[in-house]
């Protein structure tokens, strides 16, 4: 009993890994880099519903602000979003991206929200999602607003 117990705490720890590991390594992005582009997939996917719009979009991301290859970014989105499909939680991906500049932290949101819009619908799951995230990265409300505003006049 105590074996099965300790058995199932390691399975549950090792879930538990941080971003950092060899998926991170795709393409030569870093933990950070990665995390971000997993929990825009995971956004992505909070409808149950994950649109080529919204693959395409991250794809686009990681072309232009990564300067990867079509080829390249499609890998990382499969490994990303393979990577969104094992997590236990959002606290995953957000415990190192709290940790960036402020700003840098509101380009993320305002790249959450265009993945949130990427096939011109809000869904309350997507809404709830990238609300938690705003508040894991300590986020200012005001600023989540702005953000999600500025997305909607565009």
């Amino acid at each position: 009993m105590l074996q099965l117990f300790k058995t199932l705490l390691d399975n549950l720890s090792s879930n538990n890994r941080p971003v950092d590991n060899q998926h991170a390594a795709v393409c030569g992005l870093n933990s950070e880099q990665f995390a971000s582009v997993s929990l825009m997939l995971m956004l992505a996917n909070a409808d149950f519903s994950l649109a080529n719009e919204e693959t395409d979009l991250v794809e686009k991301y990681l072309q232009q602000e990564l300067a990867l290859s079509s080829a390249e970014a499609k890998e990382v989105c499969q490994q990303a979003i393979k990577r969104a499909d094992e997590a236990v939680s959002l606290h995953e991906f957000t415990k190192e991206l709290k940790l960036l500049s402020y700003d840098t932290r509101l380009k993320l949101m305002d790249q959450l929200w265009q993945q949130v819009y990427a096939d011109n619908e809000l869904d309350p799951n997507e809404e709830a999602m990238i609300r938690k995230i705003a508040d894991l990265l300590f986020i200012r409300h005001s600023d989540y607003i702005q953000a999600k505003l500025k997305v909607i006049n565009n």
